[in-house]
């Protein structure tokens, strides 16, 4: 039988709405990330939501049945650390977002301003998380205003949840990006940064995948990478979104049990 899996060696692979919703794994997510380990393909999880740090979203995931290792993790959390440990801009760090986005920029040798001391921060960086409070709001604003670097993990409107979609950290960047009139460096999909990042940790040959259930990141962010690219129905996007959308994915099925079934016509 020939597999959609057997056409790529190294899988990049969204999470919220691919592996799992909420707490519940998709459609024989489990068996498929299994099978992809034993027959030796590299995997990569990369994902936009920057509320946990890698070994939690591992310890999820082997919740879930899905046996992994924290580093096959590349948060835009994590991806954000690394790109304030490139640019060497760690001295002093205002997060708007959750404790997991702190740990995972102190994990680099970043300095945590906390409270109204985030006024004085050289760097902002902005994650959704659910306590998002108008003082993180003021605090951002003002260290902003006075020069501080913007730097948002990514700009997802929302994310799948099983009662449907809840605000992702788009809608907190949007309040700080109109309350400031700044843009911000965005580090997520479907920039470069987080892809290059993902794709260094991979062997360089063979043939990479972008599996993911966001046109506007994860298939967007896939092409721009050169990746052939996967969407899977599980998510955000419909078929018919897909179909008459811009942005074309070269293969578009229900859920992840489809990588074990026959090339799909």
């Amino acid at each position: 039988m020939n597999r959609l899996l057997d056409r790529f060696d190294h899988f990049l692979i969204d999470l919220d709405g691919v592996v799992y919703v909420g707490e519940e794994a998709t459609p024989r997510a489990a068996e498929l990330l299994r099978l992809l380990r034993q027959e030796g393909k590299s995997r990569l999880f990369i994902t936009n939501d920057p509320r946990h740090t890698s070994r939690e979203y591992a310890e999820k995931l082997n919740r879930l049945g899905i046996p992994a290792a924290a580093d096959e993790f590349l948060t835009a959390g994590r991806a954000a650390a690394l790109y304030l440990q490139q640019e060497g801009s760690r001295e002093s760090v205002y997060v708007v977002g959750s404790e997991g986005l702190r740990r995972e920029i102190e994990a680099v040798g970043g300095a945590i301003l906390r409270g109204a001391a985030g006024i004085e921060a050289k760097t902002v960086v902005v994650g959704g998380h659910p306590d998002f409070h108008y003082e993180e709001l003021k605090v951002a604003t003002l260290a902003i205003r006075k020069g501080a670097a913007f730097i948002a993990t990514n700009r997802d409107a929302n994310f799948p949840m099983p009662d449907g979609l809840w605000p992702g950290t788009g809608p907190v960047v949007a309040a700080i990006e109109v309350a400031t009139g700044v843009k911000p460096i965005v580090v997520g999909k479907p920039e470069k940064r987080i892809f290059q990042i993902a794709l260094d940790l991979f062997p360089r040959r063979g043939r990479s995948v972008m599996i993911g259930d966001r046109l506007d990141s994860d298939i967007l962010g896939g092409r721009r990478a050169g990746l052939s690219t996967i969407l899977v129905l599980s998510g955000c996007t419909t078929e018919e979104d897909a179909r008459k959308g811009p942005i074309r994915p070269d293969h578009i099925v229900p859920n992840l049990s489809a990588l074990l079934g026959p090339l799909p016509n």
